[in-house]
Order: structure tokens, then sequence, then C-alpha cells
């Protein structure tokens, strides 16, 4: 919950980017940044919402793929080694012959 002072401070703020032409939307984008856990949903339109909560989806679904990216890489890297080592072993078998 905010304080007085704070949601002075934020509406100080909300009109100042209000002035500069700020959209609603850049203007919750910011304060999110400044205030990460407080709760300015109710700045949005829920069109505005809903492409933030999208938004939010896709960022975390592009994490999720791309850590699963990271460890497909990692297993193709490490099989790679392994089919690399033993045909180096049947070369050096193949040439002793």
């Amino acid at each position: 919950m905010l304080s007085i002072s704070q949601a002075k401070e934020i509406t100080s703020v909300i009109n100042e980017l209000r002035s500069k032409g700020f959209s609603k939307l850049d203007i919750y984008l910011v304060l999110r940044t400044l205030k990460p856990n407080a709760n300015f949903e109710y700045i949005l339109t829920p069109s505005e919402l809903e492409l933030v909560n999208r938004t939010n989806k896709l960022r975390s679904e592009l994490y999720r793929l791309r850590t699963q990216l990271y460890d497909l890489e990692r297993k193709v890297k490490r099989r790679h080694e392994i089919i690399m080592g033993v045909y180096e072993e049947l070369m050096k078998n193949r040439s002793r012959k």
C-alpha cells in the first residue's frame, strides 16, 4: 500500500509525464520501472492491460524457450564430442592395422 506522500509523488510524476505527451501505457511502464511492486493497473484501459499481460506472458515464454534451446545445444554439443571421440579412436585403430 502506498503512503500519502508516495501517492502524491506518483501523481506529480503522472502529471509531469502527461504534460510531456506520454501515453497512459508509457506512464504505466515508467511507473512499473520506478516502483515494480506497486499496483498501477488502474491507469490502463482494459485493452492496454491485456496488451501488457500478453507481453509479459510472451516474455516468460521466450525465457522458457531460450532455456530449452540452451539445454538442447549442450546435449548436441556433448553428443558431437562423443561421436568425434569414437570416430578418432576408430581412425587411430584403422591406421595401426
